[in-house]
């Protein structure tokens, strides 16, 4: 038998056999600010909790704005939670029935794009973050004027802060 140099030889090998398998995607970044917005609520509650002789105007903005934080923190991990992704994994050719294997990761989808359209901002879509501002400038006030253990008074000036920009990045957008 002879071969014919102009006819080209084919790879008689098996195809390569595609295997699926699910690997957790996560942000770093937002699991971060979840961990720390939980955290400093709890803090802060831990704080209120412990200052008994300290007066109600400082307390009763702090409890709700630690309740506030911990929510937030809540909200914020349960979003940026890992979510599965479906990675097809082939197997190197030429490498033998034992051989490496290559990940071939797939880009995800990408987003449909947002067109923001902006309307005039009305009570209903103003309420939360006005809210959310207006509670952070009384446990700010009210850290300015009430007499209150060292930790309480950090963590209270520490979260009217972060309240606010919670509260200002909650707004509409403005155009």
């Amino acid at each position: 038998m002879t071969t014919d140099p102009s006819v080209p030889r084919h790879n008689v090998s098996s195809p390569a056999r595609t295997v699926s398998r699910t690997v957790s995607i996560s942000s770093p970044g937002t699991i971060i600010a979840g961990v720390l917005t939980l955290v400093l609520g709890f803090a802060l509650g831990v704080a209120n909790q412990g200052a008994g002789g300290t007066a109600m105007a400082l307390r009763v903005p702090a409890l709700l704005a630690a309740l506030l934080m911990v929510g937030q923190g809540i909200i914020e991990l349960r979003k940026s939670w890992p979510r599965q992704e479906q990675v097809e994994i082939l197997p190197e050719p030429d490498s033998g029935p034992r051989g490496r294997e290559l990940a071939v990761v797939r880009p995800m989808p990408p987003r449909p794009p947002v067109t923001i359209t902006t309307a005039r901002p009305s009570p209903s879509t103003l309420s939360v973050p006005i809210s959310v501002m207006v509670l952070a400038a009384w446990l700010g006030l009210a850290d300015l004027r009430v007499s209150a253990p060292g930790s309480l008074s950090v963590l209270c000036l520490i979260t009217s802060f972060t309240l606010f920009a919670l509260g200002w990045g909650l707004l509409p957008a403005r155009r």
